[in-house]
């Protein structure tokens, strides 16, 4: 039934695609629908078929461009301490678009965090991501604060379509989860990864973005989140959390919006798609 379902998916969005008329009749949200009946543990429905990753030559052209965004028109130096949650410390990327290629790794015997411009081939190391990216953050608040991982991504939003973490010191896989944003009945919670939508026009929101939820208040409708590379500014509050946005419960449906607390716009902000645990 699930390969007949998944079938039946793809042809609804090629047949889309060639056929207008087709395409009318069917109901993106039907399609998302289905599209959310394909990954196990999923709570809500309505998740977007997984958008097309970047090609070879395209990830190649950003990778030199970010290279060589680091030392200009940073809003904060690369590297300055923001804050810091949950003995997590976010540093400053410059701006979106910069690049550095090094890499950190935990140490699983002492806990220390190191960065390497290669592998440092010690098994006693256990690779986070690119300094000082979104993913990189959130993968060590995981890695520092519950023990566990997740696989590789290209991009941020990818992690809303895992289906299973890791716990870095036994090395087992375990079933990851996801809530879509906007029809799921379970709320964000402490240590859920909060996951922004791609806009493939926009250099900030291209990748999509990860931050991690370090707090929620069900009552006051907000939600606490440290990140990296969101702003790169000043976190609101340096020893706890970077921003605080706003939580809606709906008919017992939740919905966040990448709104700070008492603001109804954020022009600089993007579409939240759900959040994984």
């Amino acid at each position: 039934m699930l390969l007949k379902r998944f079938i039946f998916v793809i042809t609804v969005l090629a047949y889309s695609i060639t056929s207008t008329g087709f395409a009318e009749s069917i109901k993106l949200t039907e399609v998302a629908h289905l599209y959310s009946e394909l990954l196990p543990n999923t709570d809500g429905y309505g998740l977007l078929p997984k958008p097309p990753a970047l090609t070879k030559e395209q990830s190649d052209k950003l990778f030199a461009i970010g290279k060589q965004s680091c030392d200009s028109q940073c809003a904060t130096s690369f590297g300055k301490v923001l804050g810091k949650a949950d003995n997590a410390i976010g540093y400053s990327n410059c701006s979106s678009a910069c690049i550095r290629p090094r890499f950190s790794f935990l140490n699983l015997k002492t806990g220390e965090v190191t960065i390497h411009d290669d592998d440092p081939k010690n098994a006693d190391l256990h690779y986070i991501g690119l300094i000082y990216q979104c993913v990189e953050y959130s993968r060590r608040w995981w890695m520092k604060n519950k023990g566990i991982t997740y696989g590789s991504v290209d991009s941020a939003y990818e992690i809303l379509y895992l289906t299973e973490g890791k716990d870095i010191h036994t090395g087992k896989n375990f079933p990851l989860a996801r809530s879509i944003n906007g029809t799921t009945q379970r709320p964000p919670k402490r240590g859920d990864l909060l996951i922004y939508h791609p806009t493939k026009d926009d250099p900030k929101w291209r990748y999509g973005h990860v931050a991690v939820v370090v707090d929620v208040d069900l009552k006051a409708g907000t939600i606490s989140v440290a990140e990296e590379n969101y702003s790169n500014l000043p976190w609101e509050d340096p020893g706890k959390y970077s921003r605080k946005i706003r939580l809606f419960n709906i008919s017992g449906r939740y919905t966040v919006l990448d709104v700070p607390t008492g603001e109804s716009n954020n022009p600089g902000g993007a579409r939240v798609s759900g959040w994984v645990y």
